[in-house]
């Protein structure tokens, strides 16, 4: 497959630098390549041809001071609580889907200046890398890209929204002994963060021991450490309101690029553990990027995501996309006790979700929440980054520099600790 690639010789790989390690492998159900891929590619398309060049070289790809989270709840602790105590189902009037829902289902990406200049940043990425790149066979994590194509936020905060709506269903979950209800407030928190986290902006790579420590307003405190290079795998602990619940587990992402598409496969785990001993375990669902160098951009979850308790006995496994007629951000699930239905999930990460026609998450009603960085961190938090620092007052150049710096360091760092374990192993 993808004779297209032998068809061009490819250009200079000087530019830009791949790593290797051994942690290149994909699971076998893990699609990297769509069928427009695949269609393209039968057809000789090249798709970088369609992208116009950009001369602003030294301009990001989005204003910094529109990347703050208006519109998200900054409340007192004492109204957040009063929130939750009030607390009602929504109304169960429509299958609702947000304005930017796409007609085949995702969101699409509705910033025309922003698919521009990514578009531009990635035919240049083709230019430098090779059209290798495209194949779906290179991990991007591996890849260093150009600063302009990313926002002067680190992974490990954009990864942190994804407990945005924490206070409100995790902190009601606290609330209840019932172990089901429970698994089904989780299940709600995590699927309806995908309306909030999921974006087109390509954030900071965390740097090795890089770290970050935030609060929502009602007492949740969140820490996240940079735990290891290549793969990058990010860690994450989240206290509730008087730890009444614990969140943690880790981030092990990997993308991949296909001649129209990136996949973003997330291979991490996470657990919420409640004060009485009830513990949740799940995974992540896959990112699917299409469009991205022609045609409508837009971005999807895709594959399944699973839920466990087990000491309880409680499963349940989401399949996205695979309700018959509905569009492919649409999921239709069992909630299982002990092999046995106890309850049904429908509904899509853009509009709302039911649970045996009782209406749990509706976009139109819920507000996420803010969450603050702390004013008084350790030295290695995110923010201190000189590469994040100058990306954010707009110096393209300084910003580039200060990143390689950072990403030069990672690398020597990398080699004193290979060579290190080569001469611990050669003296056993």
């Amino acid at each position: 497959m993808f004779g297209w690639f032998k068809k061009k010789k490819p250009e200079s790989n000087s530019a830009q630098q791949e790593e290797k390690d051994d942690s290149d492998n994909i699971d076998d159900e893990t699609q990297v390549v769509t069928n427009e891929d695949k269609e393209l590619e039968a057809k000789g398309f090249d798709p970088i041809a369609q992208v116009q060049e950009q001369d602003k070289e030294n301009e990001g790809i989005a204003d910094p001071d529109k990347l703050e989270y208006i519109g998200y709840h900054d409340i007192p602790g004492d109204d957040i609580l009063q929130l939750v105590l009030n607390f009602k189902y929504f109304p169960n009037d429509e299958e609702i889907r947000h304005i930017e829902g796409y007609e085949k289902g995702g969101r699409i990406c509705a910033d025309k200046k922003v698919v521009t200049k990514a578009r531009s940043v990635g035919k240049e990425m083709v230019k430098q890398i090779g059209k290798k790149i495209l194949s779906g066979s290179l991990n991007l994590t591996k890849v260093s890209f150009p600063i302009r194509v990313m926002i002067p936020k680190t992974a490990l905060e954009t990864s942190v929204h994804g407990t945005s709506v924490f206070p409100l269903y995790i902190t009601k979950a606290t609330m209840t002994p019932d172990f089901l209800e429970r698994f089904k407030l989780v299940i709600t928190a995590t699927l309806s963060s995908f309306f909030w986290t999921n974006t087109f902006l390509k954030p900071l790579n965390p740097i090795l021991g890089e770290t970050l420590q935030a609060n929502y307003n009602d007492g949740t405190q969140v820490y996240c450490e940079q735990i290891m290079h290549h793969p990058p795998v990010s860690y994450f602990l989240v206290y509730g309101p008087n730890k009444k619940y614990k969140y943690y587990g880790y981030y092990l992402v990997e993308g991949r690029a296909g001649l129209n598409s990136v996949t973003i496969i997330n291979k991490g785990k996470r657990t919420i553990e409640f004060s009485d001993g009830q513990k949740i375990d799940f995974d992540f669902p896959n990112e699917l990027y299409s469009g991205t160098f022609f045609g409508q951009l837009r971005q999807e979850s895709i594959n399944k995501i699973t839920f466990s308790d087990k000491a309880n006995g409680l499963s349940c496994v989401i399949d996205i996309g695979k309700v018959k007629k509905k569009t492919s951000d649409f999921f239709q699930a069992d909630i299982n006790f002990k092999g046995q239905k106890v309850s049904t999930l429908y509904g899509t990460y853009i509009g709302f979700i039911n649970f045996d026609n009782v209406r749990y998450w509706d976009y139109r009603y819920v507000v996420p929440y803010k969450i603050k960085m702390d004013k008084q961190p350790l030295q290695s938090d995110h923010k201190n980054r000189s590469d994040l620092q100058a990306l954010k007052s707009g110096d393209i150049p300084l910003a580039q520099k200060n990143k390689e710096i950072l990403e030069n360091i990672q690398r020597n760092d990398r080699k004193l600790r290979e060579t290190f374990e080569k001469q611990k192993k050669s003296k056993k």
